[in-house]
This record gives structure tokens, sequence and C-alpha cells, in this order.
């Protein structure tokens, strides 16, 4: 799905639950306040702050559906983040005004008002509406994996559970009970201070880089060792951002291959694990050419190699009796964790003059050089075979 469409889909959907919102709120204020019911007002100005938070909802997703940019290289996930946590904080206010009303009223039971029984059809209307706007923003959510929108629709179905609560409150006020319409009230501020505050959590848990889980992680194990080649995983770190994963692996390979085959691997896993895992945005594969433990991996296992500049500069003068420039073809070096492991192709000049297990045995003293092969370049067919 491209952006665009993820974005159009976001936004039509929003945009229905915020009609419905204004509709639902404005009908149950005015019809609290005609049927004298304090729980079907409050219920009215939840509503209210659901279209509040629906245009808030337009304009976050707008911004965290949009491309990568060089000052956001990740895209701009994390405003979806922030945004769900914004709507968390607005949940917990509003929680905290409606329980406060609900206090007030409580102190004076003997003079509240029984509703009317027309507020119990408002009830009802609203209960069916707000339960099918959650079911079909849920699965909007849920298709573009967005923790915005199901947020978003969380909140339409506490809207849903709080009018249920005013139902029960008003029939129970119609049985004499007037205090119960109050009680509802209580009820909904504390539906709504408890999704604000698991939304506020799990946000922030991604804006802390939190680890995906223990399950998952293992689910994204199977599929990288499935891949022919890869011999082992060193470590995977793995982040959240807008609902989506970002994961940098750390993969064994035979130290032997070429670069560009390491990286053909490293591509392979990407794509594998990108097509089988919906909610990963971007991978990051590192090659390690022979096996570390993470322990040995942060302390940095090669680090005390000389660079190839200086390897280069100290085979050539230990040689320099026996070999000249125009008798060496190429020299590849192989960094592993007990050392270097060196290959010398000699040119086609070289094979015929140089000494190759006197050029072996002196190499053999130089220190970091754990593994010497020397080749040679044959003239007539430019094929390598190996001397020694």
């Amino acid at each position: 799905m491209t952006k665009a469409s993820a974005q159009t889909q976001a936004t039509r959907v929003t945009l229905v639950g915020m009609i419905l919102d204004l509709a639902l709120g404005i009908t149950k204020i005015v019809g609290g306040a005609l049927t004298q019911s304090f729980a079907l007002v409050t219920d009215g100005i939840h509503s209210l702050t659901d279209a509040i938070t629906d245009i808030f909802v337009l304009m976050v997703a707008r911004i965290a559906h949009s491309a990568p940019d060089a000052d956001h290289p990740y895209g701009h996930g994390r405003f979806e983040t922030l945004g769900t946590i914004a709507m968390g904080v607005i949940f917990f206010t509003t929680a905290g005004i409606l329980l406060y009303d609900s206090y007030i009223r409580l102190q004076d039971t003997a003079s509240l008002p029984i509703p009317a029984p027309a507020g119990l059809a408002i009830a009802l209307v609203s209960i069916a509406s707000k339960e099918w706007i959650y079911h079909y923003t849920m699965r909007v959510a849920n298709s573009l994996n967005s923790s915005l929108l199901k947020a978003n629709a969380w909140h339409s179905r506490s809207d849903a559970i709080s009018s249920v609560a005013v139902l029960v409150g008003l029939l129970a006020a119609q049985q004499g009970y007037a205090w119960m319409d109050t009680v509802a009230g209580v009820f909904v501020s504390l539906i709504i201070a408890k999704i604000g505050w698991e939304l506020c959590t799990d946000s922030l848990k991604e804006l802390v880089d939190t680890a995906i889980p223990q399950q998952r992680r293992k689910q994204i194990e199977q599929t990288i060792l499935s891949v022919d080649g890869i011999l082992g995983i060193t470590s995977i770190r793995s982040r959240s951002s807008g609902g989506k994963i970002i994961l940098e692996l750390r993969l064994l390979v035979n130290p032997r291959i070429s670069v560009s085959e390491g990286h053909q691997l490293g591509e392979i896993v990407s794509r594998s694990i990108t097509g089988n895992f919906s909610d990963i945005a971007d991978v990051t594969v590192h090659i390690d050419p022979e096996e570390h433990s993470e322990e040995s991996h942060l302390q940095h296992a090669t680090s005390h190699l000389p660079p190839r500049p200086e390897v280069i500069a100290t085979i050539k003068e230990a040689c320099s009796d026996l070999v000249t420039e125009k008798d060496i073809d190429s020299i590849v070096l192989h960094y592993l964790e007990r050392g270097i492991e060196v290959e010398i192709t000699l040119s086609a000049s070289g094979a015929s003059s140089v000494d190759a297990a006197a050029l072996q045995a002196t190499l053999e003293t130089v220190e970091h050089l754990v593994n010497i092969k020397i080749f040679s370049k044959l003239a007539e067919s430019n094929l390598t075979s190996q001397l020694s």
C-alpha cells in the first residue's frame, strides 16, 4: 500500500468519526440538558472531545505519513507517537473534569433531579453509533498498522462503554435512585483515565526505544536463518517508530566470500524480513566475517589489528629480498578474530621467478598473519593455481 492511499484511508475514517462525534456530542448535551441527565451531558462532552481529537489526528496523520527527508531519514512516524501521547493526556484531562463534577454533585444527592425517560433513547443511539465507528476505525488501523488510529478507535469504544454506563444510570434513576445518574459519570471518567494511561505508557515505550517482544524476535531469527549463506546471528537490535519496527542486524557469513556477495546476502535477508512481516519498515544489515559473540563485537574484536596500508607495507618490507612490485598481482586480506589471513597472487612473471616456499616461510614470521596462501596467475590461461 502506498503512502498516499494509506493517508487517504486514515483521513476518510477519521472524518467519518469526527462528523459522528459532533452529531452525537451536540445531541447528548442538548438532550441531557432537556432531560436533566448529568451523565448524558458529560457523555456529550466526551463525544465532543472525540471530535477535537479527530481533528488532531487529521493534522498529525498528514505529517506522520510524509516521506522521509534529510532531517528525518527514518520518516515521521514518531510524530504519530507524540500524537498518541497527546491523546492520552486529553483523556486524563477529560477524566479529571468529569470526576470533579461528579464529586460536587454527590455532595447533595437529595437535590438531584430524576432524568426524563427520553434520555434512554439517546443513550441507545449513542451506543450503537460509537460501536459501529469503533469497528470501522479498528479495521482501517489494523490494515495500516497505525497506533494513532488504534488510539482513536479505542476512544470511540470508550464513548460506547460510557454510554452503556449512562444507560444503566438512567435506568436506575427511573427507579428512584437519582444519584446513579451521577455515579455513571464517575464510571465514565474511570474508563477514560484507564485508556489514557495505556495509550501513554505504550507510546512512551516506543519513544525510549523499547525492543520488540521475545516471541516476535524469535520469528525474525527463524526468517533470517532460513536464508542460505547466513551462518548465524551476532545481534538483533530493534525499536519502533509510528507503529513500525526498525531493525539493525549483525549476521555471520563465510569470511572468504566477496564483499559484493556479503552485500547480496544482506539484501536477501532484508527483503525476506519485510516480505514476511508487514509491520517492519526498515532493516539495516551488517555482515560479520566469522563468529563473534555480542561481547566480543562490543569490545571490537579486530580493533587491535593494523589497517591494510600498514599490513601491505609490512609484507613488502619483509619480502623485499624475494619479490618486487611487478611480481605481485594482488594481495587480499581477510580480517578474522584470531588474526589476518593473506592471499597473495603472483603475476605471470613472478610465478616463474619467485620461490613460493621461501616467500611463505618469510610471511609466517610477520606479526598478526595467521594463514598465508600464495597463488600464481598463469600467463596463457589467465587462471590461478595454488602453489602452497
